[in-house]
């Protein structure tokens, strides 16, 4: 590299140094040291993140745009009192409003259905299928306010909300925020968790990719959304079960105490 080159890379500081002391001088050496320490112990620029709000109507802008979704899917529940944890996989399906397809496939195999204002839960092993209403705390369960299915003022009436932390995903360059909501007093939420956790990807927004749902009895379930397709396309008819003619039906009465 000839010196006008290096001149041009080094900049300002660069024609000082090279200009005023000779290469391999003390002087020169030195103050190229300090450049060298410099770039590894000076303060970085820090990149500017969202706040609450941002992050919150970012949220309600993404499931704006989204009619349905499809997901895979890991739930694992610890019970700590008996320091038990058990986890389950399969995938999941969203269609707005309220339709919700669940089908677990690891340890066992089992199908859960919401559509048509009821409950379905369907284990091919024992050839079985229990359908409830979707009422009491069934139907409370799944209008709670959570980010992307409420507006941030009703999210606001119902959970006090906090940006917990900021960072990056593993492996990835994505920036996670994670946001805790804790249910207010006499709120349906209050009734069935103490807090929610909700890990978002900065540009993605909805739905999350990780849920932490801690209730009141030392229960806490912990759910991962990967491969997620944003536009999926489904309709109401992907949320209809064909049962086979073998299948024992049972209908239960609403559920009241969750």
């Amino acid at each position: 590299m000839d010196s006008r080159r290096g001149l041009q890379m080094w900049g300002p500081v660069g024609r000082w140094v090279f200009l005023n002391w000779p290469r391999g001088s003390w002087q020169y050496d030195l103050i190229c040291g300090l450049i060298i320490v410099g770039l590894f112990v000076l303060p970085n620029p820090q990149p500017q993140h969202a706040d609450l709000d941002a992050v919150l109507a970012a949220i309600e802008v993404a499931s704006d745009g989204i009619e349905s979704f499809t997901a895979d899917m890991t739930a694992t529940e610890r019970i700590e009192i008996f320091d038990d944890e058990e986890t389950e996989s399969g995938t999941v399906a969203f269609l707005k409003p309220a339709y919700l397809r669940r089908e677990i496939t690891n340890p066992s195999v089992r199908t859960e259905l919401i559509a048509d204002d009821s409950v379905t839960v369907y284990i091919p092993r024992i050839k079985q299928a229990r359908i409830m209403p979707l009422a009491g705390s069934l139907e409370e369960g799944r209008d709670l306010d959570v980010p992307g299915m409420a507006s941030t003022s009703d999210l606001r009436t119902s959970f006090d909300v906090s940006l917990q932390d900021v960072g990056r995903a593993d492996g990835e360059g994505a920036t996670l925020y994670v946001l805790r909501l804790v249910p207010k007093p006499g709120t349906s939420a209050a009734r069935r968790f103490k807090t929610i956790t909700l890990s978002v990807a900065e540009g993605e927004w909805y739905p999350a990719r990780r849920i932490v749902l801690e209730g009141h009895a030392g229960t806490t379930t912990t759910i991962v959304l990967t491969n997620v397709d944003r536009d999926a396309g489904l309709d109401p008819d992907d949320f209809r079960l064909e049962l086979p003619d073998d299948v024992e039906i049972i209908r239960q009465a609403a559920l009241d105490n969750l």
